[in-house]
């Protein structure tokens, strides 16, 4: 996972839109609302919250990242309590983890644009 961390980046855009999609067989689709970003000083909220949707599809390591309405491809890895989605871009990555048991999201980016920020997702389907 430390490498995961130190692999995140790239900028979220500032708004999102509602996410929502019929989920086909095999996938499992997780609803999420960024409401915080963190620095080394700490967390704020975020104003207007974010939504964005990550998809993970049974058997396979790959997955989509839905957000402002357009899909972006991510890899996916299983571990211990959580689910990991892995976005790879030119200027770094973004690393999303959703923990399982409480459905808690933390996103790093490293790279260009170097953040971290929170929130909370559900399962949709």
């Amino acid at each position: 996972m430390k490498h995961l961390a130190a692999l995140a980046a790239v900028v979220l855009p500032v708004s999102a839109q509602a996410v929502s999609q019929a989920p086909t067989q095999g996938e499992i689709v997780y609803e999420c609302q960024i409401t915080e970003t963190c620095k080394s000083n700490g967390c704020a909220p975020i104003d207007p919250i974010r939504q964005i949707a990550l998809k993970k599809i049974e058997g396979q390591s790959k997955g989509v990242l839905l957000v402002d309405g357009q899909e972006h491809q991510v890899h996916v890895y299983p571990s211990l309590g959580a689910q990991e989605f892995l976005q790879i871009l030119s200027g770094g990555s973004v690393g999303y983890t959703i923990k399982t048991d409480t459905g808690n999201l933390e996103i790093r980016a490293s790279g260009g644009q170097q953040r971290n920020e929170r929130g909370t997702c559900a399962i949709t389907n």
